[in-house]
C-alpha cells in the first residue's frame, strides 16, 4: 500500500492558517458575549418587569430591568484590572481562553435562576450576582480580542484582522435575537414567562465549549513574547494600572471619550428602543423587535469587517470622523421612524445600529485604540479606560429611562444621544491618525 506524502506548509501558508484560528477564536468569544447581552437586553426589554418586577409602572420597570442591565459593566473595570495583570504575566491567550469559560458559565445559569414569585428578592438578587460574573469576565474580553489582533495583524490590514472582533458580537447578537424570534413564535407568552426566556440563556452553553475548544489552539501574541519578560518584572515590580495611570493618563481619557459615547448608543439602540417601542409605540411589538434586531445583526456581520477595512484605507482618525458625525446626527431621525409603528422602519434603524455605533465604529476602533499606546502600558491601560467607559454606556439605556420618564420624553433622547456622541466627534478630532504605528515601540502615540 502506497502512501502520498503531505507537503509542508510554507511559512506563509502556516502564517495565514494561524492567523484565520485567531480571528475566529478571537471571534467567537465576543459572540458569546453579544448573545448574552441580546438575549438579556430583549429579555430585560420585554418580560423582566413580568417575572422579576411584577406590578411596577412602565417607566420603573425600564429604570429597573436596565438598572441591573447596567450592573454588570459597573464590575467591568475590577475583571479588568485583574485580567489586565495576568494577560501581561500569563499572556493573552491565557486571559482569552479564562475569560470565555468564566463568561460562559455564568450566563448558562442565568436560565436557572427561579421567578420573583418562586423566591422573592432572591431572584433579581441571584441574577444581579450573576451579571457581576459576566462583567468580570467581559472586562477583558474585548480589549483581549483587538489586542491580540491587533498584535498579529500583518501591517495595513490590522484594521480589517481587529474588527473580526466585531464580527463575531454580530453574529452573537444574530444567534441571540434569533433564538428568541424562535421563542417568541413558538410560545405564547404565559409559556415563555414560565419557561421559555430561559432557553437562549441555557443554550449558551454550545457557544461557550466551541469557543473554549477555539481560544486553546490559539497561538500567543508575538509582542506579548518578545516583551514577556518585560511585562512581568514590570508587573512584579508595581502595580500595572497604577503605573499605566500616571504615565498614560491623557491617551486613558481618550479611550473613554471614543468608548462611552459609542457603547451607549449602540445599548440605546439595541435594548432601550426595545422597551420604547413595546411600552409607547406597540404594545405586541416584541417579536417586530427581535425581528428587526436579527435582521440588523446579519447586515452588522458586514458592518463590523467594512468598520476596519475603511480604517485601513482612510486612516483611524477621518474614518472615525465620518461615523461619529453621523451617529451625532442620526437620533432624531431614529425616534421619528420608530414612532411610525412601521416594521421597515424598525429595521432600517436597527440595520443603522449595527452599520454604525454596534459594529461599524468599534471596527474602526478596534486596531486605532490598541496603537494609541506603546507596547508598555497597552494592555493595562487599554482595559481600564475601555471598561470605565463601557460602565456609561451600560448605564445609558437607565439614564434614556429617566429622561424619557421624567425629562423631555423621547424628544429629550434623542438630544441626550446626539450631545453624547459630541464627546466621540470631539476626541476623534483632537487625536493623531495611529494608523500602521509600530507596536514595538514602547511610547504612547501622544
Amino acid at each position: 500500500m502506497s502512501h502520498t506524502a503531505t507537503a509542508p506548509l510554507s511559512p506563509d501558508d502556516v502564517f495565514k492558517k494561524n492567523l484565520l484560528r485567531a480571528k475566529i477564536g478571537a471571534a467567537v468569544g465576543t459572540a458569546l458575549d453579544q448573545m448574552e447581552m441580546t438575549v438579556f437586553s430583549l429579555v430585560a426589554a420585554l418580560y423582566f418587569g413580568d417575572i422579576f418586577y411584577p406590578a411596577s409602572t412602565p417607566a420603573i420597570t425600564i429604570i429597573a430591568a436596565f438598572g441591573i442591565y447596567g450592573v454588570g459593566f459597573l464590575i467591568r473595570p475590577i475583571g479588568g484590572v485583574i485580567f489586565a495583570h495576568l494577560g501581561e504575566t500569563k499572556g493573552r491567550k491565557w486571559v482569552l481562553s479564562t475569560t470565555v469559560l468564566m463568561m460562559g458559565t455564568a450566563t448558562f445559569c442565568i436560565g436557572l435562576i427561579p421567578s420573583y414569585d418562586t423566591i422573592g428578592l432572591g431572584a433579581p438578587i441571584l441574577l444581579v450576582i450573576c451579571r457581576c460574573l459576566q462583567g468580570a469576565a467581559v472586562g477583558a474580553e474585548y480589549t483581549s480580542g483587538t489586542t491580540y489582533l491587533t498584535e498579529i495583524a500583518p501591517i495595513g490590514k490590522r484594521g480589517i484582522t481587529a474588527s473580526f472582533v466585531w464580527a463575531g458580537a454580530s453574529a452573537g447578537t444574530v444567534v441571540g435575537s434569533g433564538l428568541w424570534v424562535v421563542v417568541l413564535t413558538t410560545l405564547s407568552p404565559e409559556q415563555i414567562i414560565s419557561f421559555g426566556w430561559r432557553i437562549p440563556f441555557l443554550m449558551s452553553a454550545l457557544v461557550t465549549i466551541f469557543a473554549i475548544w477555539m481560544r486553546l489552539r490559539l497561538h500567543e501574541s508575538p509582542v506579548f513574547l518578545e516583551k514577556q519578560k518585560e511585562f512581568k518584572e514590570r508587573a512584579d515590580r508595581a502595580a500595572p494600572l497604577a503605573d499605566a495611570w500616571q504615565n498614560s493618563r491623557k491617551n486613558m481619557a481618550r479611550i473613554f471619550g471614543f468608548t462611552f459615547p459609542c457603547v451607549g448608543h449602540s445599548f440605546m439602540y439595541q435594548a432601550f428602543m426595545g422597551s420604547f417601542f413595546v411600552n409607547y409605540v406597540r404594545e405586541d411589538g416584541r417579536s417586530t423587535f427581535a425581528t428587526a434586531t436579527a435582521i440588523g445583526a446579519v447586515i452588522g456581520i458586514a458592518g463590523g469587517l467594512f468598520g476596519g477595512w475603511i480604517s485601513d484605507k482612510l486612516g483611524r482618525r477621518k474614518a472615525g470622523l465620518i461615523y461619529s458625525t453621523i451617529m451625532a446626527i442620526f437620533p432624531i431621525f431614529a425616534f421619528l421612524m420608530v414612532r411610525a409603528d412601521s416594521a421597515i422602519l424598525l429595521t432600517l434603524v436597527m440595520i443603522f445600529c449595527f452599520w454604525f455605533p454596534a459594529e461599524g465604529a468599534m471596527g474602526v476602533q478596534s486596531p486605532q485604540l490598541p496603537e494609541i499606546f506603546g507596547s508598555r502600558y497597552r494592555y493595562s491601560a487599554l482595559t481600564m479606560a475601555r471598561e470605565v467607559g463601557a460602565i456609561g454606556g451600560g448605564l445609558v439605556p437607565m439614564m434614556g429611562g429617566v429622561v424619557l420618564g421624567y425629562l423631555g420624553g423621547w424628544v429629550g433622547v434623542a438630544i441626550f444621544m446626539s450631545l453624547l456622541m459630541l464627546i466621540t466627534v470631539f476626541t476623534t478630532y483632537v487625536t493623531v491618525e495611529t494608523r500602521d504605528r509600530d507596536l514595538y515601540t514602547e511610547d504612547d502615540a501622544m
